[in-house]
């Protein structure tokens, strides 16, 4: 087990204890340094734990939040961390016995409007199938609160290339949505571009793209009376555009996709890892859970959080709780991008 980083965020934080998602499909190509990243404006510090190479034991992933209680018996995962804000103590607690999420002030309504950003190379399909089996769960959980009118769910999928499912209409209800997941998860086992013709033969995929499609092409409600989330997954790098990779003109940048983002006033919420590439010891947190050329990580910069991928795939981190903890933290809160 290895703690990588606790990002501490305006009004509440998610921290990680990452594994590794292991596979020799890709061949890797890594950029960007990896430096701790702390929201701007947001009380205490960025942690980095120490370890030389992929934990392949797993554990369970960790969360963090100020004001909230949990269980804090494994005192493994929080070593070393800095646990004083300035709104009293910082209790950190395992995930996978996630606390109620904040509660929403009643008086609030808004619509919430989600997009699945999902990457569907080879090593997600178990992630896949983990989000169609709990899909209906997290509806039930989120129709649950104040919403002017019943949560509208998107779908984004990427390789190298990407696609915005359904044109960018939200889908008439999640089972619809939990019926695209099984496809795509069968999907993933091809190892295939999404738009057919050359295999997946790279490790790092086109994160970017696709997160810019779904920023600026879904058909998102009105932001002043909707909460907007991305919740993307991937356990790779990503290809930075302008550039040609793998057979595919990768169009936006890394910078660029970020404006678009807080353009559009997108929360990003990622699942990610923190080591990965064809030899499974390469850094890949940049851009999601570190800074990435100097520039804030995706979730930091969009007011979102960022959870252990490898957890959900060990089966120590419930999806339901980290999606209703991610949508409670948002929900009728105001948008406050970084950087």
């Amino acid at each position: 087990m290895r703690t990588h980083i606790a990002i501490t965020l305006a009004g509440a934080a998610l921290g990680l204890i990452q594994g590794c998602a292991a596979s020799d499909q890709d061949a890797a190509d890594t950029s960007g340094a990896s430096t701790p990243v702390t929201a701007a404006g947001s009380s205490g510090d960025a942690v980095s734990g120490g370890g030389t190479g992929p934990d392949t034991t797993g554990g369970p992933g960790t969360a963090t939040a100020t004001g909230i209680t949990g269980d804090t018996d494994d005192t493994s995962a929080t070593s070393g961390l800095d646990t004083s804000s300035d709104g009293g103590p910082t209790v950190y607690f395992d995930i996978g016995t996630t606390p109620d999420a904040p509660s929403v002030d009643p008086r609030c309504e808004q619509n919430l409007d989600i997009v699945f950003v999902m990457d569907v190379s080879t090593t997600m399909a178990q992630f896949l199938g983990i989000m169609s089996e709990e899909m209906l769960a997290v509806d039930a959980a989120v129709t649950e609160l104040a919403l002017l009118g019943e949560p509208h769910y998107g779908l984004a999928v990427f390789v190298d290339d990407h696609l915005l499912v359904n044109a960018g209409a939200p889908y008439q209800d999640a089972l619809a949505l939990q019926a695209d997941f099984d496809t795509w998860a069968t999907f993933a086992a091809s190892n295939s571009q999404v738009g057919g013709g050359n295999s997946n033969s790279t490790w790092t995929e086109n994160s970017l793209d696709a997160l810019h499609a779904a920023a600026t092409e879904f058909e998102w409600r009105p932001a002043a009376t909707t909460t907007r989330i991305i919740v993307h997954t991937t356990d790779d790098t990503f290809w930075d555009g302008p550039t040609f990779a793998n057979g595919v003109n990768i169009v936006h940048g890394y910078a660029e996709t970020v404006d678009a983002l807080q353009d559009a006033s997108v929360r990003v919420y990622s699942f990610a890892d923190d080591i990965g590439g064809s030899c499974n010891c390469d850094d890949v947190t940049p851009g999601w859970s570190s800074d990435y050329m100097g520039m804030p990580a995706i979730p930091v910069a969009t007011d979102g959080g960022v959870f252990a991928i490898a957890g959900v795939l060990q089966g120590n981190v419930s999806l339901v709780d980290a999606l209703d903890a991610a949508v409670g933290e948002s929900f009728c809160e105001p948008y406050e991008p970084v950087g």
